[in-house]
């Protein structure tokens, strides 16, 4: 798998589909950066880390969630931890359009010399503002971790999920989530499939015009079908379990 090092923009399309008793399905569209952590002193005059801009990439929002710490020295971290050996990181997230954002999910990709993925970070979060690593080396396709972070008040924490990474193009990039309960039956669908392009002056505009309220109309969509599942009275789980943030491997 071979991924475009450096920075670009894209929509991804985010697929949720709930394959159990109450079924559910919906789908939206996201605005995606992908920034080459090894080289981010100049990005574009319109996005910035970690201050505000049309386009902004906060510290204490990803990683060690430490706004004096920056992302590349946290996959650095966890590359020394565990003998990843890389070539530079790519950082692909939902940015903050004027100073809001929420990413369900980010992912650090360690890339090769040649540009090839040698090992992804997916860092998930939760509306109540936890966070976990998943952490998976090599290999891509059904990758299985225990569910360790509260995310839907509609689905058990005693499930599994297998992840999978793939893309057709370096300007692609794809992943699946499959979420399974302990009888190892399918629950819960979950995807993002991203087409990244290159940062240019109108590229960036058109970006902005197309999704100045992307992560507010991410948010808006959760909590909607949340209380669409409410009315249909799925098994609703409480939230009890405040977590820090913690790093998983496959």
């Amino acid at each position: 798998m071979e991924l475009v090092s450096s920075h670009s923009l894209g929509t991804g399309k985010i697929v949720h589909k709930r394959t159990r008793d109450t079924k559910n399905f919906f789908q939206y569209n996201a605005p995606y950066l992908s920034i080459n952590l090894n080289n981010t002193s100049k990005i574009h005059p319109f996005i910035s880390l970690n201050k505000l801009n049309f386009f902004s990439i906060f510290y204490r929002q990803h990683g060690f969630r430490d706004k004096k710490k920056n992302l590349y020295d946290f996959a650095k971290n966890i590359a020394d931890k565990h003998n990843i050996i890389f070539n530079n990181v790519q950082f692909i997230c939902i940015p903050s359009i004027i100073g809001y954002s929420f990413n369900p999910i980010s992912f650090y990709l360690y890339l090769d010399d040649q540009n090839k993925v040698k090992s992804i970070i997916y860092e998930v979060k939760n509306t109540f503002g936890d966070q976990v690593h998943y952490l998976t080396i090599d290999k891509f396709k059904d990758k299985e971790f225990k569910k360790n972070m509260y995310v839907s008040p509609f689905i058990e924490m005693d499930c599994v999920y297998k992840i999978s990474s793939k893309n057709k193009s370096k300007y692609h990039f794809f992943c699946n989530i499959n979420q399974f309960n302990l009888k190892n039956k399918q629950i819960f669908y979950a995807s993002i499939d991203l087409n990244l392009k290159e940062i240019t002056y109108l590229n960036c505009i058109l970006f902005f015009i197309l999704n100045i309220f992307g992560s507010i109309k991410t948010i808006t969509l959760i909590h909607y079908q949340a209380f669409k599942l409410l009315l249909k009275k799925s098994k609703f789980f409480k939230y009890s379990n405040k977590i820090k943030d913690n790093l998983y491997l496959d």
